[in-house]
């Protein structure tokens, strides 16, 4: 595979807003303690292999044994791209017999040797150095002596070229020390909880990035995923619309896993997906359509980030259902995509009498979708639709939702 100009993270939202990793650039991963950061670094790593990359790795936390053991575990493989500086085997007095490409420090206690591994390493010219962990450094040694190394491995990128990516965890180094390291980086990106007492989501968030100007960014769900990796996480869309406008049809096109609580080919109470898309996790909650379950819709429309609606395009005397489902979910100021079903049908309304109908604002992104096969549909089944109207749709809301 040919080799890209830069170095990329791997994780569509980080690549989306910054367009990887710039030569002779540098980023921090920055977790809080109740929050792992390895896997953002197994998967920049990979990626980057993947991408024909020369990757150096310096590992103090686990042997490279254990840490290629972790990466497997999330389907993430290396290759003879990637050197690996072994700064943890020498505490416990174990060689990494089974790592070929690899230097072992013989004292990890001796910050020379540490600086002379890494200079001797750097100098051989790589396009990323991923550092796991700079806080364990500063913890072995001290802050300073971390920086020392920081500004080590700046002064190496700017004459042989490459970017470097730090996992750092804050273990209460003091304002002064984070404001010293934080003004060393190019880049800093935050690994955090959300706690209530107890931790029940993880995000992460663009702080800082000093080559993307004039750009706002956003904090974005996440979850570690065995295998696939990080993935940005959505808790809760709900699909809504009218009966039979095709609201089941599209969670099992759209999902891996959906069921549908159903009598006689109708949904009498919900469906629910799990999607894995573009590296996007989210999970579906469809809504059954009939009124005698409007009750319902307001406990299914809570806590929902995001609305797929689903209407029948050759029905338009259902639209006024549809806009009545949304008022009664009470999901009005989330991003939407209006989706409309059956529209290869004879009578399909078009998108811009759609729109008209629905009074619909020329923002709200509005995407048609058909059956894969109108001669081989099931009644007991949810009919499948064509995947790139199901992609469109997925996209759409995304790209409003990060």
């Amino acid at each position: 595979m040919d080799k890209v100009k830069d170095p990329v993270f791997g994780i569509g939202k980080l690549d989306d807003d910054l367009t990887g990793i710039p030569d002779k650039k540098s980023v921090l991963f920055f977790a809080s303690p109740a929050v792992g950061n390895e896997v953002f670094g197994y998967q920049v790593i990979h990626n980057n292999l993947l991408h024909g990359n020369k990757v150096l790795l310096y590992v103090n936390r686990t042997s490279p044994e254990a840490y290629l053991a972790d990466m497997k575990d999330y389907d993430f493989e290396v290759n003879s791209n990637l050197h690996i500086i072994d700064s943890y085997s020498g505490i416990t007095g174990i060689s990494s017999k089974s790592v070929d490409d690899s230097t072992m420090i013989s004292n990890p206690y001796d910050k020379e040797e540490i600086k002379k591994a890494l200079s001797e390493e750097l100098d051989k010219g790589y396009d990323l150095l991923v550092i796991d962990s700079l806080s364990l450094i500063a913890d072995f040694f001290d802050f300073d002596y971390a920086m020392s190394v920081i500004d080590l491995v700046k002064d190496k990128l700017d004459k042989k070229g490459g970017s470097v990516l730090s996992l750092f965890t804050d273990w209460d180094y003091g304002e002064e020390n984070l404001n010293k390291l934080i003004s060393k980086v190019n880049a800093k990106v935050d690994i955090k909880g959300i706690e209530k007492r107890v931790i029940f989501g993880q995000y992460f968030a663009v702080i800082k990035c000093d080559w993307v100007k004039d750009k706002k960014f956003s904090s974005v769900l996440f979850k570690a995923v065995k295998p696939g990796g990080i993935k940005i996480y959505f808790p809760k869309i709900l699909v809504t619309g009218p009966t039979d406008a095709g609201k089941t049809s599209f969670i099992h096109s759209a999902s891996k896993d959906a069921v549908s609580v159903d009598r006689l080919g109708g949904t009498i109470a919900l469906d629910h997906g799990n999607l894995d898309f573009k590296g996007y996790k989210a999970d579906l909650f469809g809504t059954p359509g009939q009124e005698r379950f409007d009750p319902l819709l307001k406990l299914l429309g809570g806590e929902a980030v995001g609305v797929i609606l689903v209407i029948d395009s050759t029905k338009p005397d259902q639209f006024p259902r549809a806009i009545e489902m949304l008022r009664k979910t009470e999901t009005y100021g989330l991003p939407i995509v209006v989706v409309a079903n059956k529209a290869d049908l004879p009578g399909a309304l078009s998108l811009d009498d759609i729109r008209e109908h629905l009074h619909l604002d020329k923002n709200t992104s509005l995407v048609r979708t058909v059956a894969e096969n109108l001669n081989n549909i099931d009644p007991n089944k949810p009919t499948r639709l064509k995947k790139d109207g199901v992609d469109s749709a997925l996209d759409a809301l995304f790209a409003e939702l990060t």
